[in-house]
């Protein structure tokens, strides 16, 4: 389904802004309002936000957890999984879960990401 029709379902407009930012989890990892303005600068850091705030409440994105005290947003709807956390440049990706059958719990992996490694 494309990101018109994903925001059109969820019962949200239509806008450029909007749809660059849900393109942007179409990735498998997690995001911060600061790496979504670092990743599409020409954008406000207060138009980050307000957009997080009703692709949340939309149920098209999920805050997932904080880390390093910032909030972390992934793509709603996946199947359970975990992440692995990188102790270089601190990005989250997701990671199939270890533990079969087993949905009620948080496991973090850290250690060095392929891109820094």
């Amino acid at each position: 389904m494309s990101t018109r029709n994903q925001l059109h379902s969820a019962g949200l407009r239509h806008t450029k802004d909007r749809e660059q930012i849900l393109e942007l989890f179409e990735s498998t990892r997690t995001w911060t309002a600061k790496e979504i303005h670092e990743a599409l600068p020409h954008l406000d850091l207060s138009t980050v936000y307000r957009n997080l705030t009703k692709l949340v409440a939309s149920g098209l994105v999920s805050d997932v957890h904080a880390h390093d005290g910032q909030s972390h947003f992934e793509r709603a709807g996946v199947t359970h999984h975990d992440h692995r956390v990188c102790d270089t440049c601190d990005v989250i990706e997701c990671v199939p879960c270890p533990i079969p059958k087993q949905e009620t719990h948080h496991l973090e992996f850290i250690g060095t990401c392929e891109t820094c490694a």
